[in-house]
């Protein structure tokens, strides 16, 4: 009889394997099985033509005096949203309203991540509509921003100009747990999916070490609060947003894009949200595989949840590909820079709250963890880089970490396995 469980963790776009005893498991938190009732077509039709807070896109439409310009803002390369299944029953809408295809563009919101390529766009939008409909992404250092609006937290809203000349905007995207922002989807789309840099600096600035800017916290979040004022400054006519697993979508939800975040979240916490018996001493835990872990600047957000449920002193393990380090961003190079600036979260605090940098949280929230627990990485990242710039432990495989991670903690330490580590809400 076997004395150690084989449990499966998402890595880019494969799955690594390890072997936990049995006497050492407290648990596997994983996200609650929903099965939908219907397939996903089906789900999104239905969302499509029962909005909540709008009236339909079409009927939209109809009362426009002028709809020339469509725009539709997508989700990037890092997000898991299956923009390929939702653009075709939304497109039919827009079509059956006389919108045609040169009418519309599709911008990627990337805030202030790097340009989508071109073979990522056409696997995100699907090959046909990539090849019919122009696409551009959001290059926050670029000078097409326009001045909206200065929200009542202070931020100075600019977005991006082809957006804010369209006729008709609209948004897509899917709703999970953030970090910092309580949920990803909504409102999240326009700031900072389609702002300027300046705009996303000044709303990270004013919102970030607020003490309900946390996951899974709409009401009171700051962060939350200041976005929603900046997409309704930003004037978003319709929103479809979709709620997956790991089997597919499970939810989609239209109309006004605070409606359709609130009733995506709700969804989110039937599923995601999970409760561990107590703190373990080792958590082991994956970014989700790929898209999610393209980078450690987005696989770090596994580590970030993770610590709900680890004992201080104890030991993360993160399972993240990392294929494209620790990616090529601003916030990106700002996170790597700063890791080999400061010494001290500190010195990082102190430069944070002189001048709010993008990627300066990311380190900084790094050093906080580092403070609190041990930390492996399972990567493919060089080994220097993971140990001298980033200070993290480095392991070829999540099985050397968790030999390793014993000798830190105790033969007989408890440990927690969460598989989808960046969408899942754990407590105790």
């Amino acid at each position: 009889m076997r004395d150690k469980m084989k449990l499966s963790l998402p890595y880019g776009k494969r799955e690594l394997l390890i072997d936990v005893p049995k006497k050492n498991l407290l648990g596997v938190l994983q996200p609650r099985k929903f099965e939908p009732e219907k397939n996903p077509e089906d789900i999104i039709r239905e969302a499509l033509r029962n909005p909540v807070g709008t009236e339909r896109i079409g009927e939209i439409i109809e009362k426009k005096e002028v709809k020339d310009k469509v725009v539709i803002v997508v989700d990037d390369h890092t997000r898991p949203c299956p923009t390929d299944r939702i653009l075709p029953p939304l497109l039919e809408e827009l079509y059956s309203s006389g919108i045609k295809d040169e009418n519309i563009l599709i911008i990627f919101a990337t805030g202030s991540h790097r340009s989508v390529k071109e073979e990522e766009a056409e696997i995100l939008l699907g090959k046909e509509v990539a090849s019919r409909i122009s696409y551009i992404s959001n290059d926050c250092r670029g000078n097409d921003f326009v001045y909206i609006g200065t929200t009542s937290k202070g931020t100075e809203v600019s977005v991006k100009r082809a957006f804010h000349e369209a006729d008709v905007k609209i948004q897509t995207g899917d709703v999970e747990i953030h970090y910092f922002a309580g949920y990803g989807g909504g409102r999240k789309s326009i700031l900072p999916g389609v702002c300027s840099y300046s705009t996303i600096q000044q709303n990270y600035k004013r919102n970030f070490f607020h003490p309900n800017s946390k996951p899974g916290v709409l009401d009171g979040n700051p962060m939350y609060e200041n976005m929603t004022e900046a997409a309704r400054f930003a004037g978003v006519d319709f929103t479809i947003n979709v709620v997956q697993t790991e089997n597919g979508i499970v939810g989609a939800f239209s109309g006004d894009f605070d409606s359709v975040l609130r009733n995506g979240a709700a969804l989110v916490d039937r599923i995601y949200k999970v409760h561990a018996k107590e703190k373990a001493d080792i958590v082991v835990t994956s970014a989700n595989g790929s898209p999610h872990d393209i980078d450690l600047y987005q696989a770090y957000k596994a580590l970030h949840l993770g610590l709900n449920v680890v004992k201080d002193k104890g030991v993360i393990i993160l399972v993240a590909e990392c294929k494209e380090g620790v990616g090529s961003g601003i916030g990106h190079q700002n996170y790597h820079r700063w890791m080999r600036r400061f010494k001290t979260k500190e010195e990082m605090q102190k430069e944070l709250k002189r001048e709010f940098i993008i990627g300066g949280h990311k380190a900084y929230y790094h050093l906080k963890a580092l403070e609190k627990v041990n930390i492996f990485l399972v990567s493919e990242m060089p080994r220097e880089e993971v140990e001298e710039t980033f200070r993290l432990r480095y392991s070829e495989t999540p099985d050397k970490a968790l030999e390793e991670a014993f000798e830190i903690t105790g033969k007989n330490a408890k440990v927690l396995v969460i598989p989808e580590g960046i969408t899942t809400l754990s407590s105790v």
